[in-house]
């Protein structure tokens, strides 16, 4: 019929300037993420409503969904993948973009556990972890700091129970669809308060 859908080959004309090639994949977020709600800091051990991380040790890649991530890992989220991490001295998932960023929350099974023994360990007493914030998400204490000599690289840890801390980073040499680039520990955060946020709602 004449009134089908034109292909590229009867489109010349107008392909010169729009073009016939695939299109861009739409973004599933309206627009970007608000950045996390973080409060005052919290002596590190205390924990006034600590986490149930039941769900955690059974289905950590279930902790975001899927629009959390496009929010901190990549928009649109099609090709990320969720690769859980079930041996020590990490449990957890990580959430990969290919290219891109590499989100993971983790359950050290090693010292240092809690935000104290971060703060005693070796690493912080040489300063490795600078620069080193203390602040609060969903209230419990949080830190956020730089593991690996670069601020390119940020790291959240939380103190989820009175002897087990959550840590949660964004890796990546260049972070395409991702809305926090320019901001890694913004990124870390908004990651930590969401998977704070599901596990709350699963009590």
């Amino acid at each position: 019929m004449k009134t089908r859908a034109l292909g590229c080959a009867a489109l010349v004309s107008i392909s010169l300037l729009t073009g016939c090639g695939p299109s861009t994949p739409e973004r599933v977020l309206a627009q970007p993420p608000a950045p996390a709600q973080t409060g005052a800091p919290l002596p590190l051990d205390q924990v006034g409503e600590p986490l149930d991380l039941a769900k955690f040790d059974a289905d950590p890649c279930s902790l975001l969904t899927k629009d959390q991530v496009a929010a901190v890992v990549a928009d649109p989220p099609g090709e990320v993948n969720a690769f859980r991490k079930a041996t020590a001295p990490l449990y957890g998932c990580s959430w990969v973009a290919p290219l891109g960023a590499n989100a993971t929350a983790s359950k050290p099974a090693k010292s240092p556990r809690t935000l104290t023994e971060l703060a005693e360990s070796p690493a912080r007493k040489a300063d490795m972890f600078e620069p080193w914030i203390e602040t609060s998400i969903d209230g419990l204490p949080a830190i956020v700091y730089h593991q690996r000599g670069s601020t390119d690289d940020c790291s959240v840890a939380v103190q989820a129970t009175d002897q087990q801390m959550l840590t949660f980073e964004i890796i990546g040499k260049d972070l395409p669809r991702n809305y926090w680039a320019d901001d890694r520990c913004g990124g870390v955060a908004k990651m930590a308060e969401a998977v704070i946020g599901n596990l709350r709602q699963n009590r």
